[in-house]
C-alpha cells in the first residue's frame, strides 16, 4: 500500500506539473512585428547618408506605425468572444493585410529614393545620342473589330481591374437600368481613395453617408459582381484598362482653397506642413517636389492606418485621410482630385439634416 501510495502522488504531481506548463501564468499580448516588418528594410537604406537620412526616419516610424496597429488589433482580437479556428483565421487575415501594407511604404520609399537619384545628375557632359529615324514599315491592314463583351463579363472585368489595384478592400460593380455602370466600396461611404485608377465609362457615388453593406450601396442595379478580400482572381486575365480622372469630376466646391485651408489649419493629427502647402498650392505659388514626396508620405502612412482599422475605420483618422488627400492633389495642381476629396469631407463632416418641425 505504501509504495502505491507514492506512485499515486508522484502521477498527481507530474500530472499537476503538466497542467502548470501548459498554462501561461500571465496573458503575454502578441508582438506580429517580426512577421510584419521583417526583412522588408529596403538595401537602398543599409548605410543612412545625409541624403537619405530624413526618407529612412520616415520609413523607420512609419513601419513601426503599422506594426503597432496590426499588434492592437490582435490584442483586441484575443480578448474576442469568436471561436479558436475563427480568431486563427483573422490572425492571419490581419497579419497579411499590415504586411502588403508595409511593403506598399517600403516600394514607396524606394521609388522616391530611386527618383531624387534621377533628379541630381552627376555627369551633364555626356552627350546626346540621338536616334536615326529608322524607315517605316508597310502599315497592316486593320483588323476586323472584336464582337462587344457580355454585360457580365465586362462588369467582371471592371471589378478584378479595380480590386487588384486594392485587393484588402470589398468592393462592387453594378450596371444600372440606363447602361451606366457605376462603381462602390464600403470603406467609407462609397469614397474611393486616392490611387485608384478608375476605367474609362465608370461612374463613383456621390459624397453622403450611406449604411448598409457593400451590395446595397449600388443601389438599383440589374446586374452587379461583388469582390471581397481574400478571392482569387482568374488567370490569364491581365489586360490594363484605360482609365481616366473624370469619374471623379464634382460639381466645384465654392471657395475650395480657402475652405482647405482653414480645414487643414491647427487639425489634430496633421502635420504642420500639410497647412503650409495647402495654402501654397491653394495660392497657387508653387511647392517644391521634396515637399511633395514628403507630403505623400504622410499621406500614404494615413492611409494605410486607415486600411489597417478597415471595416472598422476611426472617423477622424479617415477626415485626416481626405484632408491629406485633397492636400496632395491641390498642391500638384490636380484640382479635379481635390475637388473630390474635399467634397467628400464636407459631405461626412457635415451635422445630419434637422428634422425639427416635422410632422408625422
Amino acid at each position: 500500500m505504501a509504495i502505491f501510495g507514492r506512485n499515486t502522488a508522484r502521477q498527481r504531481l507530474k500530472r499537476a506539473t503538466r497542467q502548470a506548463l501548459s498554462v501561461p501564468t500571465f496573458d503575454t499580448p502578441p508582438d506580429a512585428t517580426p512577421w510584419v516588418i521583417g526583412g522588408l528594410w529596403p538595401a537602398e537604406l543599409e548605410r543612412v547618408t545625409p541624403a537619405t537620412a530624413v526618407v529612412a526616419e520616415y520609413l523607420k516610424n512609419d513601419l513601426q506605425r503599422i506594426a503597432e496597429s496590426a499588434n492592437e488589433r490582435l490584442r483586441a482580437l484575443r480578448h474576442a468572444d469568436v471561436p479558436d479556428f475563427a480568431r486563427r483565421a483573422e490572425e492571419v487575415r490581419i497579419i497579411e493585410t499590415a504586411r502588403s501594407y508595409a511593403v506598399q511604404r517600403v516600394e514607396s520609399a524606394i521609388r522616391q529614393l530611386r527618383s531624387a537619384a534621377q533628379d541630381f545628375d552627376t555627369d551633364p557632359s555626356i552627350p546626346i545620342i540621338r536616334q536615326e529615324a529608322e524607315p517605316r514599315a508597310p502599315e497592316p491592314e486593320p483588323e476586323p473589330e472584336p464582337e462587344p463583351e457580355p454585360d457580365d463579363r465586362n462588369l467582371e472585368r471592371v471589378l478584378e481591374f479595380i480590386a487588384r489595384q486594392a485587393p484588402a478592400l470589398r468592393w462592387a460593380v453594378g450596371e444600372r437600368t440606363d447602361g451606366t455602370t457605376v462603381l462602390v466600396t464600403d470603406l467609407a461611404h462609397g469614397w474611393i481613395p486616392p490611387g485608384v485608377a478608375v476605367p474609362v465609362g465608370v461612374e463613383l457615388l456621390p459624397p453622403a453617408r450611406r449604411p448598409g453593406r457593400i451590395g446595397e450601396l449600388l443601389g438599383d442595379v440589374v446586374r452587379s459582381a461583388v469582390y471581397h478580400p481574400g478571392d482569387p482572381f482568374p488567370a490569364g486575365r491581365t489586360d490594363p484598362a484605360a482609365t481616366s480622372a473624370r469619374a471623379r469630376e464634382l460639381p466645384r466646391v465654392d471657395d475650395l482653397g480657402w475652405k482647405l485651408v482653414e480645414a487643414t489649419h491647427w487639425r489634430d493629427g496633421l502635420p504642420r506642413m500639410v497647412h503650409t502647402l495647402a495654402k501654397a498650392g491653394a495660392g497657387r505659388t508653387g511647392v517644391l517636389d521634396a515637399e511633395v514626396d514628403v507630403l505623400r508620405v504622410h499621406s500614404d502612412t494615413g492611409r494605410y492606418q486607415l486600411m489597417a482599422q478597415y471595416p472598422d475605420v476611426d472617423a477622424a483618422l479617415l477626415s485626416n485621410c481626405l484632408l491629406l488627400a485633397a492636400t496632395e492633389a491641390i498642391a500638384v495642381g490636380d484640382e479635379v482630385s481635390a475637388n473630390y476629396h474635399f467634397a467628400w469631407f464636407e459631405a461626412l463632416n457635415s451635422p445630419p439634416a434637422s428634422h425639427w418641425g416635422t410632422t408625422m
